[in-house]
């Protein structure tokens, strides 16, 4: 029995005709081909060819003899009903896919999409789901290695749990999802209202402007005057008419102009008017929504400013097949390795901002609806350090399991029917309201005031070094008009 389950190693679905002697215990041959996973066999006796014997596995097991020429059919299909069987599985606390919590009456309970998955496919196998609790870790997190020995021991038929497309430890089953892994980022500080001044663009489009009406000006002045060739020497009119319109203060105005610096201060003073808008707009904007002051965009950006990456140590080597090896060493600087997985979720479901964190483009949806009561979210999606942009994930089961086949198919109908996203929508409210997920708050006091002295920090200096300089350039006009003079005067000779 054992070399022909070697032999139909992952088809141990085929039809198998048996012919067994006298000799031979039919009950205990099909007990042998039901712990080797081998539901569709019957069996032809040499002594009496007239019977065929074959076996029901569900709900228990039972020895069934028939008359060949009353069979109509000779293989049944047994996983169809399997008149409540138990089907087993194992909980794991992955939010949002399983979730184990407590009940009124402290009896643990599971809940998340996936447990309403596997839920729907016992009852349509007819069949129940046993839940081993017996067998759940005590941080109740999933191990690669003690997951794959329940599978290979036949003591659970499907962990809640989903892997990668990698042969080996599981058996996968059809694709289940297509995630993406990616580096969730505390989002960057903004820049202070104090800096926001700096960071007004457009002056070198607009100085420009100036110089260029400043030349046109003076320079229709002397051919209206008849002072003949063009000049370059604009610094009067520049400082006087042209800066105080632009800063849209008031100037004084020629009379009598003839209509080409009549239409020359109207563009002035229209220049005066968008400028004066624009940069009006462009600080309101600035003051409400304030730009990052640096952005995270490498590995090299995350260790300038001294961040790190928290991951566990159970994560580490699908991150080595994902990203390479050269590229993992190249930056394991950057990274915060843990042992414990239950530190590691603990730390990224309260969005602890001391660290980064990988996520999963199925996990992310419910840690951005975590944020939506923030003005301003704490973690942000990071585009540009991604660890796999692709990443399909499957269902894991033993090897030769006997579900294999109805499994897919079960899983076909599902993601096709629209079932399986919405349990997945369905779950982020089922996780608040057994709660092991609240909505994040901003804490007090609000992030957003009126101004204050310190947000205008730069323009108090420029006023006040302005001041100085005028008080100093005033002092020394005083100085020279009074002791220049003297020093000027003739020496008189006798």
């Amino acid at each position: 029995m054992k070399a022909l389950g070697e032999n139909l190693m992952d088809m141990r679905g085929t039809p198998i005709v048996l012919l067994v002697g006298l000799e031979t215990n039919i009950s205990s041959l099909f007990e042998g081909c039901f712990s080797h996973q081998m539901l569709n066999v019957l069996a032809l006796s040499t002594l009496n060819p007239k019977f065929v014997y074959s076996y029901r596995a569900f709900p228990f097991f039972k020895l069934v003899r028939r008359r060949i020429s009353q069979v109509d059919r000779f293989f049944e299909a047994q996983v169809k009903d399997l008149q409540g069987y138990p089907i087993a599985t194992v909980p794991y606390n992955l939010l949002p896919r399983s979730v184990i919590y407590r009940d009124g009456e402290g009896r643990r309970q599971m809940t998340g999409y996936l447990t309403h998955f596997y839920r729907n496919f016992a009852r349509s196998l007819n069949a129940s789901l046993l839940v081993r609790w017996d067998l759940v870790p005590k941080d109740e997190t999933p191990s690669i290695e003690a997951t794959a020995a329940l599978l290979r021991d036949g003591l659970v038929d499907f962990p809640l749990v989903l892997t990668t497309l990698a042969p080996e430890p599981f058996y996968p089953s059809h694709v289940g999802e297509i995630t993406s892994w990616f580096l969730m980022l505390p989002v960057e500080p903004d820049v202070s209202p104090s800096s926001l001044y700096f960071n007004l663009k457009g002056w070198q489009y607009f100085l420009g402007l100036m110089i260029i009406l400043a030349l046109l000006l003076v320079n229709a002045h002397r051919l209206e005057s008849g002072q003949g060739l063009l000049t370059l020497r604009c610094g009067n009119i520049l400082g006087d008419h042209v800066l105080r319109a632009i800063l849209a203060q008031s100037f004084v105005m020629p009379s009598r102009l003839s209509f080409s610096r009549t239409l020359l201060y109207s563009l002035l003073m229209m220049a005066g008017l968008i400028v004066s808008t624009f940069y009006s707009a462009n600080l309101a904007t600035l003051l409400v929504h304030p730009p990052a002051a640096f952005r995270i965009l490498s590995y090299d950006d995350l260790r300038r400013t001294r961040g790190k990456i928290l991951i566990s140590q159970q994560e580490l080597p699908t991150l080595n097949d994902s990203v390479g090896r050269e590229v993992l060493e190249r930056n394991l600087d950057t990274f915060e390795v843990t042992p414990s997985v239950v530190d590691f979720l603990a730390h990224r479901n309260e969005l602890n901002t001391s660290f980064a964190y990988p996520v999963t483009n199925t996990l992310w949806p419910f840690l951005q609806l975590k944020q939506i009561r923030m003005h301003r979210p704490l973690f942000r999606k990071s585009n540009e350090i991604s660890f796999t942009r692709f990443m399909p994930v499957t269902m894991p089961m033993a090897r030769n399991s006997i579900y294999r086949d109805v499994f897919n198919t079960y899983l076909s109908r599902t993601l096709a029917s629209g079932l399986y996203d919405l349990w997945f929508r369905r779950s982020y409210q089922e996780a608040v309201a057994v709660g092991k997920l609240n909505y994040t708050v901003d804490p007090a006091p609000s992030l957003y005031h009126d101004l204050v002295w310190e947000d205008l920090y730069y323009v108090w200096i420029a006023y006040l070094g302005g001041t100085m300089v005028g008080i100093g350039m005033l002092a020394v006009e005083i100085s020279c008009s009074k002791w220049g003079p003297l020093r000027r005067a003739p020496i008189e000779m006798h």
